[in-house]
C-alpha cells in the first residue's frame, strides 16, 4: 500500500522564512528536508515522489507526496495524508499532468549509449543554425515532447489520447555541491487506462528522471 500526503511548511518568524523561501527554488533542498519523513536508512532508494504546489503566499510552502510509507511529522512541517489504493480498470479515461526531464539516448564513441536532454540533444543533431534555434526548439517542445511521452506510456501502462507542453524551462541547481542542468517538461492532455498493474506502479514508482528534483509523479483525475 502507498499513501497520498499534502505536506505543508508555514513560516513564522524570520529564521523560518528565510528557510522556506531558499527551500521554494532548490527543489534538492525540498528533497532533503521531505526525506526527513520517512525512517528509512542512508543509502536507500528514495522512498517518496514529491511535487512542488504553486502557492501565491510567500510564506506557505505545500507539496505533493507518494510514498510507500506513512511519512510523520516533523518540526515546522504540517501532513495530511490517506491510503493510495488505484483501483484502474482497461479503457478508463483520465486527465493527467506530469514534470519530466525528457531525454534520449545518444551512442557515444565507445559505442555505449549515453542519455542526454532530449531538446539540446536534438538541436544539436538538426545542426540547427543559430538563428533558426529558437523556433526549431519551439517545435521540438510541442511537437515532438508530446510524442515522446506518448512512447513511454505505453511501456508504463497507459495510451495518450491528447497531450500538450504547458511550460518547459530549464532547470539550473544544485545537488551537493554539484551544479546540475536538467530541462523540465510539464505535460498535461488525457491517457486511457491500457494496463492497469503497469499503471498502479507507474503512479506509486514515478515515471522518468529526477525524482530528487521533484519530477516524476503523475497525477490523475478522471475525465
Amino acid at each position: 500500500m502507498s499513501w497520498f500526503s499534502r505536506v505543508t511548511m508555514v513560516a513564522g518568524v524570520r529564521d523560518e522564512r528565510q528557510h522556506l523561501r531558499a527551500l521554494r527554488v532548490h527543489p534538492y533542498r525540498q528533497h532533503q528536508a521531505l526525506w526527513g519523513m520517512f525512517e528509512r536508512p542512508e543509502g536507500t532508494p528514495q522512498p517518496f515522489l514529491f511535487r512542488q504546489l504553486p502557492d501565491e503566499d510567500a510564506d506557505v510552502l505545500r507539496f505533493l507526496v507518494v510514498s510507500q510509507d506513512r511519512p510523520r511529522e516533523i518540526p515546522g512541517w504540517h501532513v495530511e495524508c490517506k491510503p493510495y489504493q488505484p483501483r484502474l480498470r482497461v479503457g478508463e479515461c483520465y486527465r493527467f499532468g506530469i514534470r519530466l526531464n525528457p531525454t534520449r539516448t545518444e551512442a557515444s564513441a565507445a559505442g555505449r549509449g549515453k542519455r542526454q536532454d532530449y531538446v539540446i540533444s536534438r538541436l544539436h543533431q538538426l545542426r540547427v543554425k543559430p538563428e533558426q534555434r529558437a523556433p526549431e526548439r519551439q517545435r521540438v517542445v510541442h511537437e515532438e515532447l508530446p510524442e515522446w511521452l506518448r512512447r513511454r506510456g505505453e511501456r508504463h501502462g497507459f495510451d495518450i489520447e491528447a497531450c500538450h507542453v504547458e511550460r518547459y524551462e530549464v532547470l539550473r541547481t544544485q545537488k551537493g555541491s554539484h551544479a546540475v542542468t536538467l530541462g523540465v517538461a510539464e505535460f498535461g492532455g488525457v491517457l486511457r487506462v491500457a494496463d492497469p498493474e503497469k499503471l498502479t506502479a507507474t503512479l506509486s514508482q514515478g515515471l522518468g528522471h529526477g525524482r530528487s528534483f521533484g519530477l516524476g509523479l503523475l497525477l490523475l483525475k478522471p475525465c
